[in-house]
């Protein structure tokens, strides 16, 4: 954060890392909702987040991977296969979302609805 606000006094960057950072923390829950939809055909079972915080979908099955969004409290989301990954809460298992990207969230604030979860 500090290396952005050197920048916006320089005059570079800022136009570039103020929009993206508006677009995945502001606008999380219409957009989470949206892209989740966009990969249908994908998802072998289908989940529902439980978290009292916004979950944060990850690009690695870690929690220092890069947060893509935030999913609120109740989201729908398509769940493609489970991977290893860092222990949460006792539980290493994280599920790879149905979507465009390499999405991860933690096992540990995601119930199955329907479906079965295959190993990737």
């Amino acid at each position: 954060m500090k290396g952005l606000l050197q920048a916006a006094t320089a005059g570079t960057a800022l136009a570039v890392a103020v929009p993206f950072l508006a677009l995945t923390e502001s606008s999380a829950s219409a957009s989470a909702q949206a892209d989740l939809a966009s990969a249908p055909g994908q998802a072998t079972a289908q989940g529902r987040v439980h978290a009292p915080i916004p979950l944060r979908v990850r690009g690695k099955a870690n929690r220092f991977g890069q947060t893509h969004r935030r999913l609120p409290n109740g989201t729908s989301v398509p769940l493609r296969c489970s991977v290893t990954g860092q222990r949460i809460y006792g539980d290493r298992t994280w599920y790879r979302l149905a979507t465009s990207q390499r999405e991860y969230v933690a096992a540990h604030y995601v119930d199955i609805v329907s479906g079965s979860v295959p190993r990737c």
